[in-house]
């Protein structure tokens, strides 16, 4: 009698997350968002693994590995890639190389002509996105902050990691470099980041590339059902906001979020308030340092502030924690380039990937958990110990700009 009751409840139970979880992509579908379906997704949670894995398969291509990055740097990991690449084109292989001016100004000098020079000599089509000019305030709106591979149209990679050395050695600064990454089989999502690469190769070069057109589209009926969301400046503007709203909405028992910038725009931070207020427990895990000083200001006050409305808010200071992951009830898991805030939301070109898989989201959830131990829990007692006074104060002030930030 005992184990009917146990059965039927479990029936209830996976009963109502289904119905949670087919709300979202209920309303995805009328968002307008791509459905695909994944054969297989493999995680990648630190620089030597991601890069390990990418150069092997980059190694098997046959027809074509097209990359888009965010930073591209000229140091020894990105060098090494870029040699791989070579030996690729050298075999016949169609390469191709995008990646953000912005993003490799600086320490990189990955946008010199002698650099460019140096690889296209050796077969690499390689093209800067949006190079930066006078005025550059103007050309730092709009970046390229997608991280993209796809090779041969059946495998793709994603995630937080861009191409420079520190993603394995970690910086000095702030310690070890933490992130993720994943690695999804299938035509069907390889074609959907495909023909995001090919939007924007095709914008940057003027080359007119198509391998791809929206037939591949599968709805997700067989494997891991998954949309795959992205951000483009003035013709998908709000997508990413809709995509992370509707999904925490849907919520009915539990969000995990890992993010390192967490100035959220009004519609998400609305959307985790209302998700608080029904009842819903939100644990949020971010990094207690920043590789950028005034976002650790403004992170303390905006963690604070949901604190205080009840979530579980987890301070990470094993290092730098880069991870772009979102949980929802155990079903729902999102991996991808988009952080927390309004650069991503409201500004840049993104793309993350929502996929439908409980197996996926436990494993990922068991990444989390392993993190804890290296975690402080933000409470009202320790908050004025974790942030001084002045950080609290230049925190809140910084707040006022987090849109263009």
């Amino acid at each position: 009698m005992k184990k009917s009751i146990f059965l039927v409840l479990l029936t209830i139970s996976l009963a109502a997350n289904s119905q949670s979880t087919d709300s979202i992509f209920s309303s995805f579908d009328r968002a307008g968002f791509p459905c695909y379906s994944t054969d297989s997704v493999h995680i990648m949670s630190n620089g030597r693994d991601k890069f390990d894995d990418l150069l092997r398969h980059i190694s098997r291509a046959q027809q074509y590995v097209h990359v888009e990055y965010y930073k591209f740097w000229n140091d020894s990991i990105g060098n090494t890639v870029l040699e791989a690449l070579a030996e690729r084109a050298a075999h016949g292989v169609e390469v191709r190389v995008l990646f953000d001016a912005f993003g490799n100004t600086g320490k990189a000098p990955g946008c010199t002509p002698e650099f460019l020079s140096k690889w296209r000599e050796k077969g690499i089509r390689m093209e800067v996105f949006d190079p930066v000019s006078f005025p550059w305030i103007d050309c730092a709106l709009h970046r390229d902050h997608r991280k993209i591979v796809v090779i041969d149209g059946k495998i793709c990679y994603t995630g937080g990691f861009n191409v420079a050395d520190y993603y394995i050695h970690g910086k000095k600064e702030i310690g070890p470099w933490r992130d993720m990454h994943i690695r999804m089989h299938g035509e069907g999502v390889a074609m959907g980041y495909e023909r995001l690469f090919e939007d924007l190769w095709n914008k940057t070069s003027k080359e007119g590339l198509c391998k791809s057109s929206d037939s591949t589209a599968d709805n997700g009926e067989e494997g891991i059902k998954t949309y795959v969301v992205s951000r483009e400046p003035g013709k998908k503007s709000a997508n990413m906001r809709i995509a992370f709203s509707t999904a925490i909405d849907s919520a009915r028992k539990r969000i995990v979020i890992v993010n390192p910038y967490t100035m959220h725009c009004r519609r998400v931070r609305k959307a985790l308030y209302r998700a608080l207020k029904r009842g819903v427990r939100v644990q949020y895990m971010t990094s207690y340092v920043s590789d950028h000083k005034f976002t650790t200001d403004m992170t303390g006050v905006e963690m604070h502030r949901l604190e205080k409305r009840g979530a579980e808010i987890y301070l990470y200071h094993g290092g730098f924690h880069h991870d772009k992951v979102m949980l929802i009830d155990d079903t729902l898991a999102s991996v991808g380039t988009a952080n927390m805030d309004c650069r991503s939301m409201k500004f840049d070109w993104e793309v993350t990937a929502f996929m439908k898989s409980p197996e996926l989201t436990a494993r990922l959830q068991r990444v989390f958990d392993n993190d804890l131990p290296m975690s402080t829990k933000l409470t009202e007692e320790n908050y004025p110990l974790l942030y001084t006074r002045g950080q609290r104060r230049f925190g809140t002030f910084m707040r006022l700009f987090k849109g263009v930030l």
